[in-house]
């Protein structure tokens, strides 16, 4: 027996039928976890929702790992992250092709490079690039 040969009715029945049944599986219980879900690419020690910016998270970073190859003397690549102007030179708020973010991504040239938890860093710079455009301070 096809589809069209059903009464209009039965296949009404049929559909609502299905879809309470899916439906009914899903409870309207709030999210328990609500940690950083490690975007993009692994947790950090700050809540997603909470902005980083450059002064406050990304500053201390580079002046740990990356200075001494990209500072003033021997800003290696023609980067420098000596100052805040330095650092956003030549990076294009909101967009992950910038290359502080494919460089210090997992997989980029510059990761390796990141002392002690690299993927958090990485996403650290991932959010401060692509979703706080570039931020200077909170």
């Amino acid at each position: 027996m096809s589809f069209r040969r059903l009464p209009y009715f039965n296949l009404t029945v049929a559909f609502s039928a299905a879809a309470f049944i899916c439906t009914a599986c899903v409870k309207g219980n709030p999210a328990f976890d609500t940690s950083d879900p490690g975007f993009p690419y692994g947790p950090v020690g700050l809540n997603p929702s909470q902005a980083v910016a450059y002064v406050q998270d990304i500053k201390p970073i580079f002046d740990r790992d990356c200075i001494e190859c990209h500072g003033f003397r021997e800003a290696e690549g023609g980067y420098a992250v000596n100052t805040y102007a330095l650092t956003i030179e030549g990076q294009r708020a909101g967009d992950a092709r910038s290359s502080v973010v494919v460089d210090t991504a997992p997989g980029g040239s510059m990761y390796q490079y990141f002392s002690g938890d690299a993927t958090s860093k990485a996403t650290l710079v991932f959010r401060w690039v692509v979703v706080n455009n570039l931020m200077q301070t909170r």
